[in-house]
């Protein structure tokens, strides 16, 4: 009986043992590709990446709903204009 507890237990020790070498692991490997895709992000903003981005939105618009866009535009100028 004795026996067969020490048995069990030691099962279950190497069980838990592999489930969490495994999970470390995952973790590593992870965590390495993580800060390998943060590495090679070179997608930097840049102010002209903004204004393309802008003009290909107004491009996409409608006739009326540019004409809407520049009137709020004159309007919000107008404001600034005025503080």
């Amino acid at each position: 009986m004795m026996h067969a507890m020490v048995s069990l237990t030691a099962t279950m020790l190497a069980a838990t043992s592999l489930a969490s070498l495994i999970f470390a692991a995952i973790s590593l490997v992870s965590a390495g590709l993580l800060a390998y895709f943060v590495a090679t992000d070179d997608r930097r903003v840049k102010p002209v990446d903004g204004a393309a981005q802008f003009r290909r939105h107004l491009a996409a618009l409608s006739d009326d709903s540019r004409e809407h866009l520049r009137e709020q535009i004159r309007i919000a100028r107008d404001r600034r204009g005025e503080i």
